[in-house]
């Protein structure tokens, strides 16, 4: 991902075809979450930055720890769902040799990675991300954040986030957060790490 972009912002393109991730994630649901929620971050984004000149040379990932709630929580939206865009491909892909290591080292199995990735998804009280990152010392750990909160892009690396906002899942599995995040993992996509 391309953190070094500046106002004014455009929208990503998506890495796929609307309906690319079907069955797990519906091209309505990607529709909706692409065309109106992540555009319209970066139309809040552009809005907010538009009578502040001084903060229109801030990079993205910089803008996400502004005091400014309106711009912090505008970048944060940009930020997070274009990672969350990169973090997914259709029918999913399998770590490469490195990585696999590293998920063996830090969480014993991708099994095991998976798992306490949904376990925090399911552990978030309203809307969130769950953060896959690496830590300085080049340790994996999982995050979550409220809201359009990063992680700490100061001392850790993100490699993966999950959206878990309702506007993620509910036109496909209404309340069913677990199912989502299950079919989630079918489309993670680990070419996107680099170690």
């Amino acid at each position: 991902m391309n953190c070094d972009k500046y106002y004014p912002y455009t929208a990503m393109p998506l890495p796929y075809a609307l309906n690319a991730l079907d069955p797990h994630i519906s091209e309505y649901t990607m529709y909706f979450h692409y065309e109106k929620h992540y555009k319209g971050y970066v139309d809040k984004l552009n809005t907010a930055l538009k009578d502040c000149p001084l903060m229109q040379n801030i990079p993205l990932e910089c803008l996400t720890k502004m005091d400014n709630a309106d711009i912090r929580n505008s970048a944060g939206g940009v930020y997070n769902h274009e990672l969350y865009f990169s973090s997914l491909t259709p029918g999913g892909c399998e770590p490469s040799k490195d990585l696999q290591g590293k998920i063996k080292e830090c969480f014993g199995s991708r099994e095991e990675l998976e798992k306490k990735l949904i376990a925090s998804g399911m552990g978030i009280v309203g809307s969130g991300w769950v953060w896959l990152a690496m830590t300085r010392e080049k340790h994996m750990v999982i995050l979550t954040t409220c809201n359009q909160e990063t992680i700490d892009l100061d001392r850790l690396t993100p490699l993966l986030v999950i959206d878990i906002w309702e506007h993620a899942y509910y036109l496909d599995r209404q309340n069913r957060r677990e199912e989502y995040l299950q079919n989630v993992m079918k489309c993670l996509n680990f070419n996107s790490i680099e170690l």
